[in-house]
């Protein structure tokens, strides 16, 4: 297959879909999903675009097989976050190439990916590759608030998403090392739980010229203080434990026996302080807390009545969100009002011995022999979490080559992908396709 204008058209359709602001809030999502049926229409693929909200777009496009297997799902969103113009250094929706690299907000998350998996969808219709499965795209809003208007509402109002085997959507990379170096395949098959935490402190409000014992702003201050400090107890899922096993034989001589058993080796102070201090690795061995939002006070020589505080905690699968909730009152004290909620279920990961599974590592043995492909946690959330609840394998993973720094750009300034990887990803996820859906 020429691989070269399949390339440039990739390249094309992104500068294209990356200039529609689809920032959320409000999303607009309803114009990416044109983007993509005015495509999809001129291919012949069937599709079908569903607003259940105005401007709240989803698009399903349906490419099919004789039916002997169950459906495949490639999952995208199609909205993004919002950018501080001010901080890129290029039009961060002009869909702008330099150096090798499209920089656009939703270039990693998740534009690119929604652009592969249409590009597979082109590329086995016009090569009328045999299917024995139904291959599902759907392009789905709302994703980074929640999903209420995107794959939550297209769930339960489109039954054929819940008859698909398998799911495929963003969240792992193939991680390369500070030389470049391919070091993992990260196949994410989990993820941690959302639970927002909201606190209020209530005091007496007066004129700041006269200090007093009850402002509420001390009192948050004090109780945050002590919630931040709680360095919560390790609690390491089996697929952590196999993440970091088949780690291992990438370590030094030092350190592989830690990563042989990592349950024992978190035991060990200096090396839990060293692993602890990545992260991505913390988030992976332990509930976390971050202190996301603080809001207090209207003007400068006045004691407010109130002040809040948002605390955003991701908790391992399994983790009891009363136990969890019980050790942050404890230690926000008595006059804290706490009031939580969790997005999505306690959901076990989804199991890894499976075709696609085992599809995955026969290509990244083909491509990268001798690089583990690993089990991840994601820390974050995707839209997976739903997809899961139905039952179904699901799988967060991005085809796409990206060094620690690469990915630090996900929700940040300059957002950008290479455009190499769109070649590199386009011709994984048709081979993968290829080994589960012929």
């Amino acid at each position: 297959m020429n691989w070269d204008p399949l390339l440039n058209e990739a390249v094309q359709h992104l500068q294209d879909y990356l200039r529609i602001d689809t920032v959320n809030p409000p999303g607009n999502e309803v114009e990416g999903a044109r983007f993509f049926k005015k495509i999809f229409d001129a291919e012949s693929i069937p599709c079908q675009l569903f607003e259940p909200s105005p401007g709240r777009g989803n698009l399903l496009a349906t490419l099919k097989g004789n039916g002997k297997k169950k459906p495949i799902l490639l999952l995208n969103h199609i909205d993004v976050v919002p950018v501080e113009k001010e901080r890129w250094t290029v039009d961060p929706f002009g869909g702008i190439i330099q150096d090798g690299y499209l920089y656009g907000r939703g270039a990693l998350d998740d534009k690119s990916m929604g652009i592969i998996e249409m590009m597979a969808l082109l590329i086995l219709k016009r090569e009328s590759v045999p299917l024995d499965r139904d291959i599902l795209f759907l392009a789905a809003a709302d994703e980074e608030t929640g999903g209420k208007w995107g794959i939550r509402w297209a769930i339960e109002n489109i039954p054929s998403l819940r008859e698909s085997e398998y799911a495929l959507n963003e969240g792992g990379y193939v991680a390369l090392n500070e030389t470049g170096a391919p070091e993992r395949y990260e196949i994410s098959n989990g993820q941690k739980i959302v639970f927002q935490l909201q606190l209020k402190a209530k005091g007496t409000s007066g004129h700041a010229s006269m200090p007093h014992s009850d402002n509420p702003n001390i009192k948050l201050i004090h109780a945050l203080e002590a919630v931040t400090k709680w360095e919560t107890p390790y609690n390491v899922l089996p697929m952590v434990k196999e993440f970091f096993q088949k780690m291992a034989p990438k370590q030094s001589p030092d350190e592989r026996k830690y990563f042989e058993d990592i349950e024992k080796a978190l035991s060990d102070p200096s090396f839990s302080k060293w692993l602890t201090s990545s992260p991505i690795y913390n988030a992976m061995v332990r509930d976390t807390i971050s202190l996301t939002i603080l809001q207090a006070g209207s003007k400068a020589n006045v004691i407010p009545s109130e002040s809040n505080a948002t605390l955003d905690c991701r908790l391992i699968p399994g983790s009891s969100k009363e136990n969890f909730l019980k050790e942050i009152k404890k230690r926000l004290g008595d006059e804290i009002e706490v009031d939580g909620r969790m997005e999505g279920k306690s959901i076990p990961p989804s199991l890894l011995n499976t075709d696609l599974f085992y599809a995955i590592q026969k290509i990244a043995s083909k491509n990268d022999p001798d690089c583990p492909v690993v089990p991840l946690l994601l820390p974050g959330a995707t839209d997976s979490r739903f997809v899961r609840e139905e039952g179904i394998t699901t799988y967060d993973f991005c085809p796409f080559r990206l060094p620690e720094k690469e990915i630090m750009r996900v929700h940040g300034n300059d957002e950008r992908i290479a455009l190499e990887n769109l070649s590199f990803g386009m011709k994984m996820l048709v081979e993968m396709i290829k080994e589960v859906a012929t």
